[in-house]
């Protein structure tokens, strides 16, 4: 790194990407108040913006979207980005989430999320029940005649034995009848009729807000009415001045999705037929929960490819980079309710993004965002941050949080917001705004300094770890039982409602807080991205990045991809530790693998490099790590450890999670090895100043560049042994220093 670049970051045009904020145009726009706003960022070293209107219920933007005069401003702030070599990042939708295009998209039905409900009706015994057959819309079947060959048909109505859950042939109690066939069903024995259907929601009631973002006519739709309007207007501006499309908080609106063409990808990826075993999706046990893993993960595979994708298509044959973030991104639960696979959805987005509401520190959304775009070798993430936080939101909040954000792996900082106005109701619009209005303002070219040399110091390298975590949705998948009650938008959703399932959530949830509040930096390797890791010398490399990691940990795998079972038998065959928390695995993805998988586990065990743990003694598993793995750093005197205030969520859905009252304290570093150096990034989170003894491998005498002041000064060395310098480092409270050797 550059001392000069260090002192003096806003000189450097290529940190100007370092703060994007989300400029608020929430009332009627003015040209001569736009440029005005818009020097007074550049004044502030704020040189990337993002125009967002916003309506407030009402009381927001005044003006047409889409339209001449929303072009006009447009141009306006185009025209005086590209004078100024200033970037523009486009907010793609008005309000959220994306997709709708002002929620005209959605007026087309075919657009609109579908989804599967379920309703059970008790049969008991001795008790007919007749139905009439539909298919999943509630289409009358029609004739079918009694020679037909009936496998293919998706019936609407399932019907299972009350104790054993066994599944009769509906085929078998058949009547035809002048209409086609009808159901007429009489048992001896108590059974559950389960009749499902393929749903849409109302414009006028939810849906308009309902993108079907599993199917890609719905994705070509939305860039139709929306990307192709701005390139039409403004091609000339798309590499140079405008560099990136914001795509904001797209979900599963349902919790269990469907498409037209689901069926189709499901047998072509599968290799069976998900009709006759649809019912699995809200059973109890694991043979419903082998289905249940199928689905999801088609599910996840259709979002990714066919909105991401085909997002991501559009926009690198544009010249232009995509960005987005979603939602639930805290725990295992939102992960599957809102996308199937949260880590997965990164693939396609050049800049992985995550949001982060209220002025709390210490969830996991952010480090589930960094892992997912590592795990695809994307190196730049952003964060949207600073909604709900309050107009009692100080400055040194701020550079508190900001210090947090980029400590756990994010690059650029979104700011929500900077208001254009706070007239009336806008001033209630998730405040604050940090621009003009908040009383921090005066002190923002203080912390656009920061912002842009941690930009600086954490970018063009790579993160610096030793300890690999899987992601065990699949085992998630497994257990999970959707709660079919709720859709979206509450404040207290549908608890979890399997115990394992349960289990899982929060005790990975603990384990990855507990790393970090130890100290012990990790990644997590999730099964679409498997195969950008190899086995290599004792370790697991990821290939995009070159990260190398000593440790590998299975938490309470009972399913596990066999792609992610060979890379385990590579990794300890070679040497490399590997701890299975609770159990090893027993399923494989796929399915026919079964064998495979516990074939591999048996060659594992003779390695002698395969350890297994009770997931509830993290203390066991802390000390085998250090005992295992070489520390380039440590702290060996003072406050080593952080303490988490909120080490994990309860067991039912939140939507938002708003991070108000969230708290860590104590002292936390993580490392990043840029230009051949290691800048390991200390931040105090205590209320005061705090002094450590610092250990650290390095070939001279390290340096102490502070990252708010930007001076730059040899660090104090009380102990020179071999490689290794001992240092005494004092840390100011509320953001970070970094020691460079």
């Amino acid at each position: 790194m550059k001392k000069e670049i260090w002192k003096d970051p806003q000189k450097e045009k290529s940190l100007d990407g370092a703060q994007s904020p989300l400029w608020f145009w929430n009332d009627r726009l003015d040209e001569k108040e736009l440029i005005r706003q818009l020097e007074m960022q550049t004044e502030n070293g704020v040189a990337s913006t993002i125009p967002h209107a916003r309506t407030n219920g009402g009381e927001g933007y005044i003006g047409g979207y889409l339209d001449e005069e929303w072009f006009d401003h447009i141009k306006t702030v185009l025209e005086y980005k590209r004078e100024h070599k200033e970037p523009v990042w486009m907010y793609d939708e008005i309000d959220w989430p994306a997709g709708t295009c002002n929620k005209t998209i959605t007026q087309d039905e075919r657009n609109r999320e579908q989804y599967l409900s379920f309703t059970r009706e008790k049969i008991p015994a001795g008790t007919p029940f007749r139905a009439q057959l539909k298919d999943l819309r509630g289409k009358p079947l029609g004739k079918l005649k009694e020679d037909t060959d009936k496998s293919g048909c998706a019936f609407n109505i399932f019907i299972l034995d009350a104790e054993t859950r066994e599944q009769y042939d509906i085929t078998n109690y058949f009547k035809y009848l002048i209409f086609g066939p009808e159901l007429e069903f009489v048992s001896d024995r108590d059974a559950l009729a389960y009749i499902a259907k393929v749903r849409v929601d109302a414009y006028e009631y939810g849906g308009s807000n309902q993108v079907n973002y599993l199917d890609a006519s719905a994705t070509g739709a939305f860039l139709s009415s929306t990307y192709e309007k701005y390139y039409e207007r403004f091609s000339s501006y798309f590499g140079s001045t405008i560099k990136c499309f914001f795509n904001d908080e797209t979900r599963m609106c349902n919790p269990l999705a469907w498409s037209r063409d689901l069926p189709d990808v499901f047998r072509q990826r599968k290799g069976y037929d998900l009709m006759p075993h649809l019912v699995d999706l809200v059973l109890p046990g694991e043979k419903a929960g082998r289905t249940k893993c199928d689905y999801f993960d088609v599910l996840a595979y259709l979002f990714q490819e066919n909105y991401f994708g085909e997002i991501h298509r559009w926009c690198e044959k544009h010249d232009t980079k995509l960005f987005a973030h979603l939602l639930g991104e805290e725990t295992l639960y939102g992960h599957i309710r809102y996308s199937g696979d949260y880590l997965r959805q990164n693939k396609y987005l050049d800049i992985p993004g995550a949001d982060h509401l209220g002025k709390g520190i210490g969830s996991l959304n952010i480090k589930y965002t960094a892992s997912g775009a590592h795990s695809y070798g994307h190196e730049m993430t952003a964060v949207e941050v600073f909604a709900g936080c309050g107009w009692d939101f100080t400055f040194e909040e701020y550079i508190r949080m900001i210090s947090w954000l980029y400590q756990q792996g994010m690059q650029v900082i979104i700011n929500h917001g900077f208001f254009y106005s706070d007239r009336g109701e806008r001033k209630n619009d998730w405040p604050p705004s940090q621009f003009f209005q908040w009383q921090g303002w005066p002190r923002m070219k203080e912390g656009n300094a920061m912002v842009r040399r941690l930009h600086y110091a954490l970018t063009g390298g790579m993160n610096e770890m030793d300890i690999l975590v899987y992601h065990p949705i699949e085992s998630v998948w497994l257990n999970y039982e959707p709660d079919l009650n709720y859709t979206h938008g509450f404040a207290e959703g549908g608890f979890l409602g399997n115990g394992q399932a349960a289990k899982i959530d929060k005790e990975m949830q603990v384990l990855m807080n507990g790393l970090m509040s130890e100290n012990l930096d990790y990644e997590l390797m999730h099964k679409d991205a498997c195969n950008n890791f190899k086995a290599s010398g004792g370790k697991i490399r990821n290939r995009r990045t070159g990260q190398e990691f000593s440790v590998l940990i299975l938490p309470m795998c009972r399913v596990l991809p066999v792609e992610a079972a060979r890379l385990c038998l590579e990794f300890t065959q070679q040497g490399g530790k590997l701890i299975a928390l609770d159990e090893i695995p027993v399923y494989a993805m796929p399915r026919e693998k079964d064998k495979e998988l516990a074939g591999i586990f048996q060659a594992i065990k003779k390695t002698g490099n395969l350890v297994i743990l009770p997931v509830e003694e993290k203390e066991r598993l802390y000390a085998y790590i250090r005992a295992n793995i070489p520390a380039p750093v440590t702290i060996v005197e003072g406050t080593g450890k952080t303490v988490n205030s909120h080490p994990h969520y309860p067991d039912y859905m939140i939507d938002p999670y708003l991070h108000n009252g969230e708290n860590i304290t104590g002292v936390q570093f993580t490392r990043y090895v840029k230009d051949g150096k290691r800048n390991t990034l200390f931040v105090n989170y205590g209320e005061a100043e705090e002094t450590i003894l610092v250990k650290l491998e390095a070939e001279e005498i390290p340096e102490i560049w502070d990252t708010f002041t930007g001076e730059v000064k040899k660090a104090e060395v009380t102990e020179h042994v071999g490689g290794y310098y001992t240092v005494r480092l004092t840390l100011p409270c509320n953001y970070g220093v970094f020691l460079v050797g």
